[in-house]
This record gives C-alpha cells, sequence and structure tokens, in this order.
C-alpha cells in the first residue's frame, strides 16, 4: 500500500469552565482581550481558524481553535488567553491529522455576527 503524506494540527477546544468566575464589570475588558490575544496569534500565523460556536450537543463547547504549532506549545499559548486566566474556559486538545493536498476552507459568509472592536 503507498504511503499517504499527512498534515498534523492542534485543536484547541474551548469549554465552558465547570466553575465560572461570576459575572463583573471586568467581562466586557476580558472579552476585549481574549479577542485580541487570538487575533495576534492569527496574525503571526500560529492559529489558521477559530471561532464561536453554537452549542447544539455539548452546551459546555464555547468554540475552537485551530494551532499550526504541536500541542504542547498550543497549550501553553491557550492557557495565556486572558480568558483562560480569568476562568471563562477549560482547553481541551487533540493532535488533528488530515490527508496533505492543497485544501481551502473558502471565503462564503453564512452568518454575521457583531463582535466588539479590537486592536491586536
Amino acid at each position: 500500500m503507498p504511503l499517504q503524506p499527512f498534515q498534523k494540527r492542534t485543536v484547541v477546544r474551548w469549554m465552558a469552565s465547570a466553575t465560572p468566575p461570576p459575572a463583573s464589570p471586568e467581562d466586557d475588558g476580558v472579552l476585549a482581550a481574549h479577542l485580541a490575544y487570538l487575533g495576534g496569534l492569527v496574525d503571526r500565523g500560529i492559529i489558521l481558524v477559530n471561532g464561536p460556536f453554537r452549542q447544539i450537543d455539548d452546551p459546555r463547547l464555547r468554540g475552537m481553535s485551530l494551532y499550526t504549532v504541536d500541542p504542547d506549545e498550543a497549550r501553553g499559548l491557550a492557557n495565556d488567553d486572558p480568558a483562560v486566566k480569568h476562568g471563562w474556559f477549560q482547553i481541551v486538545l487533540d493532535e488533528w491529522m488530515f490527508p496533505a493536498i492543497a485544501r481551502t476552507l473558502g471565503d462564503r459568509t453564512d452568518v454575521e455576527v457583531d463582535v466588539p472592536e479590537v486592536s491586536h
């Protein structure tokens, strides 16, 4: 059987914390810092794509990021996220392998979401 080349990426799932902090006046700042932090990782090529989920089967699942780095580095970066440090999220990692063929996720728009403006 011929060998099939595969790529490896790290999937970071953003899960709701088992004991989330109560709502506070800091929440808008934490959200802005979280989005700016992830945007900076996208700009640096460390995250390929990321975004929130609409929960269907698991209400704890809040979002996902696809990292280009190995699981150990992705874990360290995700744990440095302001929202993780604030107690909003727990992270769950998996290494994903898929055939190494040219592909794109596309540029279609399925939904528009109002998000705060952030600088990164």
